[in-house]
């Protein structure tokens, strides 16, 4: 490219300068098609990025839910008055009232047990006049704990139940000096 350009210098005066302008213009264009291309492959390698992050994430998630889930379907601990253990994986889990007459609001917190800590999934509001609530799950095959608390003192059943099969996977009295509990459990979405 610089022989040719040289080479136009050389020419006589008026055709080589023209030749040497229209030369550079030419460069010129092809620069900044370069430069474009070099921004749409930075564009669609930051996507691969981000697309690779996701991945890393979705796989960091997939290993740390298995070890806690298979040690727990194992040797679950027991169950207390306080405490529901559910000694096989829940299907679709849902949360019922063993009460007809239930009048009270019952708060639940829906939290993935992951080896660093807790990880709130979901807050929800168990409504009097409702006698089943299903309960959302981010992550298949994880161990999950269910907060929950009410402030009316009533006293009847709340039932952790395998949505997929209808059986109850655990029980724990509400009772008017027991307003608060958790279930324990391993679950599973069925869509």
């Amino acid at each position: 490219m610089l022989a040719c350009f040289l080479l136009l210098l050389a020419a006589p005066q008026g055709e080589g300068m023209g030749m040497a302008l229209e030369m550079m213009r030419g460069v010129r264009l092809e620069i900044l098609e370069l430069r474009k291309e070099i921004a749409r492959r930075e564009e669609l390698l930051e996507g691969v990025r981000g697309e690779l992050a996701g991945m890393r994430e979705e796989s960091r998630r997939d290993r740390s839910a298995a070890p806690l889930a298979t040690p727990f379907l194992a040797s679950p601990p027991p169950s207390s008055d306080s405490l529901g253990v559910a000694k096989s994986a829940v299907f679709a889990p849902k949360i019922d009232a063993e009460s007809p007459r239930r009048r009270d609001l019952v708060l639940l917190k829906v939290k993935r047990i992951e080896p660093g800590g807790l990880r709130t999934v979901a807050e929800l509001e168990f409504v009097p006049d409702a006698v089943s609530l299903d309960l959302p799950l981010d992550e298949n095959g994880a161990l999950y704990l269910v907060e929950w608390s009410t402030t009316d003192g009533q006293t009847y059943n709340l039932v952790l139940r395998d949505g997929a099969s209808g059986q109850p996977a655990a029980t724990v009295p509400v009772r008017p000096y027991q307003s608060s509990g958790r279930f324990v459990f391993v679950g599973y979405r069925v869509e």
